[in-house]
């Protein structure tokens, strides 16, 4: 009775933590209505966004404190969309790299490496229902290191690597918002670093390069314009193993508000907040604000 509990709010979780913002005031549901007739365009659609971020600290005699930085971040959300009668399929491409240079550190540290890839393909069944199968694949481009030591890596290319595929249902209500759901998914975790995988990191046992697990997984998605000239990306993905570990759900939730003030410069704020028990028993938190160029297609 327990685990079927666990499950049902695993399942609700994601509707209704969208559900209450898509429902927050009558302008947002207006909104939500006026991307319906998009979803009707047959063929493919294309749009993203691309675009530099730029932070700067000097200080000179400073009293308080502190050390001088620069960061710059590249991210790009980019999306190809094809719909034919009652068959859909969406596919989502996510890029982000981040490094900032510290004075007190004499170099640059990375602040964000994210390569994200995601694809639904299904059928409808209903009005805003269908049957859909997911592939999501996560990565990072580059080594991670637990700063100030820069000789001991802690993460790579495709170490860890997450790839997930999943039968279940899709409710799309509107063009912009999505929530999948699968009682039946297998994740793939690979660890394809020697060194790591000797020593059993980031969820493989030692001295392997792969592990599976089959579980259950939820997936919800918001494209949101929420007032003139700005925009609103949330991605929240949860996943729990049919396994001693059933209940502890895995967790990534990423967060993209663009609010643009020209042709070429935008306010932008990027989150993510993410629990993976393989990686680390706490709460990762990233966060990036700052001005920068933007690019939407």
């Amino acid at each position: 009775m327990k685990k079927k509990s666990v499950l049902l709010s695993f399942f609700l979780l994601t509707g209704l933590f969208f559900g209450v913002q898509a429902q927050d005031t009558k302008a947002t549901v207006d909104n939500l209505a006026a991307y319906t007739t998009k979803d009707t365009v047959q063929g493919w659609k294309h749009s993203g966004i691309t675009g530099l971020t730029f932070g700067q600290t000097s200080l000179t005699n400073w009293v308080a404190g502190g050390d001088d930085k620069i960061s710059v971040d590249f991210m790009l959300n980019a999306s190809a969309n094809y719909l034919k009668d009652k068959w859909f399929w969406d596919n989502n491409l996510s890029l982000e790299y981040g490094s900032f240079y510290s004075s007190a550190n004499n170099g640059w540290q990375k602040s964000a490496d994210k390569i994200n890839l995601n694809s639904i393909v299904g059928r409808q069944i209903s009005n805003k229902w269908s049957a859909a199968f997911l592939f999501n694949f996560n990565t990072q481009l580059t080594k991670g290191y637990n700063y100030p030591d820069t000789e001991h890596y802690i993460s790579t290319l495709m170490a860890p690597a997450y790839m997930d595929v999943a039968l279940g249902f899709t409710y799309k209500p509107t063009a912009n918002y999505t929530v999948f759901i699968s009682p039946l998914a297998e994740r793939t975790i690979f660890v394809l670093d020697d060194s790591l995988s000797s020593i059993g990191a980031l969820g493989v046992d030692p001295g392997e390069k792969v592990h599976w697990e089959t579980g259950a997984y939820a997936r919800a998605t918001l494209n949101q314009t929420v007032f003139r000239n700005c925009n609103v990306i949330s991605t929240l993905d949860l996943f729990t193993p049919y396994n001693s570990d059933f209940g502890k759900i895995d967790m990534n939730w990423n967060l993209l508000a663009n609010y643009k003030l020209s042709k070429l410069f935008t306010v932008t704020l990027s989150t993510t907040l993410r629990y993976y028990d393989q990686e680390i028993k706490r709460i990762q938190f990233k966060e990036i604000f700052g001005l920068g160029l933007t690019y939407n297609f």
